[in-house]
């Protein structure tokens, strides 16, 4: 799924450089940073969930619900890159 976006970006790069005359380049992200990004959502993810937890807010614990998901799904992207 990551690559198919990727994919995406590159493409609209290449318009824009082709048709606009501009040099943009979409950083491809590299395994190292993918992993420091899936510990620290899941950091950040935890507290929101903890703090939804203690004042008793619905709300909150979805995002720290998602927050959490989401580092899983980007540590799973992790996996897969090759870099």
């Amino acid at each position: 799924m990551l690559d198919k976006l990727q994919n995406i970006m590159d493409a609209a790069c290449k318009w824009g450089n082709k048709n606009l005359g501009t040099s943009i380049q979409f950083p491809k992200p590299t395994k190292k940073s993918m992993v420091s990004s899936a510990f620290s959502s899941g950091i950040i993810g935890s507290a929101i969930l903890m703090y939804g937890l203690s004042f008793n807010n619905k709300w909150i614990l979805l995002v720290g619900g998602l927050g959490i998901i989401s580092s899983i799904f980007i540590y799973q992207q992790s996996k897969k890159t090759i870099r």
